[in-house]
Order: structure tokens, then sequence, then C-alpha cells
């Protein structure tokens, strides 16, 4: 009898170890996907013309390696303060995980930006970037891809202005973002 209860710790402590309640970007996405008071989208790298766009070698390389944009954001009103706050937190209690390293934090008046990523710093699988402004609200992008390269990602960054973007000006319309 003794070596059953034994039995059925061990088999608890051991069910109770490898429950892991802490949430995934993932899950904090899809969670979100259907709350109304969010704006989700999620735009395939598809949507942009590749090939009417003049671009060096690099930037086509990681254009290529990026395969999906998910973006999440929450417009502020008063009746969405609290929600706000308690949105933030999850969020930043999401990206202070391990697997996550900051590229660069930013901010003024008001607003903070987060730039993280996961993978290798050669090699990087996701990027993420956390907005919150305490008049404007939040938004949260995952670009993600396949051994997207630093250096390229941010020589495209530089030349997005090259790119018919109406897509993402459209969705940055819709939230108001200045």
């Amino acid at each position: 009898m003794k070596n059953v209860f034994k039995t059925l710790g061990l088999v608890g402590l051991l069910a109770f170890a490898s429950c892991n309640s802490d949430q995934t970007l993932q899950e904090y996405f899809v969670n979100h996907q259907d709350d109304n008071d969010f704006i989700a989208v999620d735009v395939p790298t598809s949507l942009l013309d590749k090939d009417e766009i003049e671009l060096s070698a690099d930037e086509k390389e990681t254009l290529e390696s990026i395969k999906k944009v998910n973006f999440l954001a929450l417009k502020l009103n008063d009746d969405l303060r609290g929600k706000f706050d308690k949105e933030t937190a999850a969020i930043g209690k999401i990206l202070s995980s391990d697997k996550y390293e900051t590229l660069m934090k930013f901010g003024s008046n008001g607003t903070k930006v987060e730039l993280k990523f996961q993978g290798d710093e050669d090699k990087i699988d996701e990027v993420i970037v956390f907005a919150n402004d305490q008049e404007k609200g939040l938004a949260l992008i995952r670009v993600l891809g396949d051994n997207m390269k630093p250096a390229n990602i941010a020589k495209l960054a530089k030349s997005m202005e090259k790119m018919d973007l109406s897509a993402f000006k459209q969705i940055a319309e819709t939230i108001d973002i200045d």
C-alpha cells in the first residue's frame, strides 16, 4: 500500500512538473483572433508584388524568407483602459521568456516599442514587435520566416518605401496609427 502512494505521488509530481501554464505568443494570437475589441490580421507575404519591386539580391532573399505577418492591435478608449493594462502585462510576461532575445527597446512620450526575436542571431525564425501607447493602444506584430538574416532585415526595412504597402496602410488607418 505504501508503494502505491509513492507511485501515485511520483506520477502526480511528474504530471505537475510537466504542465506548463505559461501562455505562448502563438496561443495569445489565437485566443484574441475573435475578440471584438482587437483588430487581428494575418498577412501572407504573397500580398506583396515581389516582381514589381526593385530590390537588391539580399533584400529579395530576406523578403522570400518571410512567410507570414500576424498583426494584433487593441485601440484604446476609456472603456478599454483596464483591458489595455491587463493585455500589456500579459504580452510583457510572454515576451520576457528566455526563448525571446531582445533586439532593441525604445520609446518616448508614452509610447514604448520592443523588438524581439526567436532563433539564432544569424538565422532568425520569428521577429516580434510590441508597441504600446498610453493614449492610442497596443500593437503586436509577429513576422514569421525561415532563417531570416538580421542585417538583411535592416536593409529591407530601409527599402520599404519601394514597396506597395497599401494593405498595411489600410490596417494602420483602421487603428489610427500616425
